[in-house]
């Protein structure tokens, strides 16, 4: 894919928001979001503002099983290859898995859109007794049409241009500790911890290529598995979300840090497999 040399971004630490102005992006037209009121504070999260998390998708086999995914462009979801099942549909522009149209009080979004999966790609050297390697790519069965519900999300070009981040903002319809699995998307801020601190709560075996977040009180769940931990950046005066990291696992209870997958590490075998799939 090409991009324009004036989409070169560096992280300038900020600790929720960073300005970036040295890399490239694998989409130029990212992260961006229809809805201001964003900035809100998935165990013990809160609901999402509408169209806040345009890049999220919905990963369901019609069954109990569901995971979480981002848009990486027209044609490609990116996930958890633990969410990698036989069968699988995608909704893209979902908040609530139960209504269609959605609505927050009289702010109603489009309906969502479902689409079928062509191919499935995983990393070849997945293991799924550690979680090393835990991505997927997931490839639509038609293009998709862009609208205000419906975007990609940031992913840098040059791993080396990734900001040093304190705190993180995940999205997902994974289980909560007081109801379940929700319906309406949820949003919760975790931070970030070295990978000793995963190591040491729950006994984490983890490499170079994952990364330790969450919160003392909260974090991913059942459900959120392969979505997008991601922070917002300001590249050219517009605040996008930059994903950092894919829902790979952790404690049982939720109540813990858990491990992510670090996508900037990836984003070699990310091209590449778009580009031969």
């Amino acid at each position: 894919m090409k991009t324009s040399p004036a989409w070169f971004v560096i992280a300038i630490c900020l600790i929720r928001q960073q300005r970036i102005v040295d890399a490239q992006f694998l989409n130029p037209l990212c992260g961006v979001t229809y809805e201001s009121q964003t900035a809100m504070r998935v165990v013990n999260g809160k609901e999402a503002v509408i169209r806040s998390a345009p890049f999220m998708v919905y990963v369901t086999n019609n069954s109990l099983t569901h995971c979480g995914g981002s848009i990486l462009n027209s044609r490609y979801i990116l996930t958890a290859a633990h969410c990698v099942f036989p069968n699988l549909r995608l909704r893209l522009g979902e908040h609530n898995i139960r209504t269609d149209p959605d609505c927050q009080g009289s702010n109603c979004s489009p309906r969502s859109e479902e689409y079928g999966i062509m191919k499935a790609i995983t990393h070849r050297f997945y293991n799924a007794a550690n979680h090393v390697n835990d991505i997927a790519l997931l490839k639509l069965n038609r293009s998709i049409n862009f609208n205000v519900h419906i975007q990609p999300i940031c992913i840098l070009l040059n791993p080396a241009s990734a900001p040093s981040v304190a705190t993180y903002q995940t999205f997902g319809w994974g289980e909560t500790k007081k109801n379940g699995f929700p319906h309406l998307l949820q949003t919760a801020e975790l931070r970030a911890y070295d990978a000793a601190y995963c190591s040491r709560s729950f006994h984490a075996y983890m490499n170079g290529n994952q990364i330790c977040a969450g919160h003392e009180e909260r974090d991913t769940c059942a459900g959120d598995s392969g979505g997008p931990l991601v922070t917002r950046v300001d590249f050219d005066g517009v605040k996008r979300y930059l994903q950092l990291g894919i829902v790979s696992y952790g404690p049982t209870d939720c109540q813990s840090p858990g491990v992510y997958t670090y996508v900037p590490n990836y984003i070699n075998w990310i091209r590449r497999a778009m580009l031969i799939n």
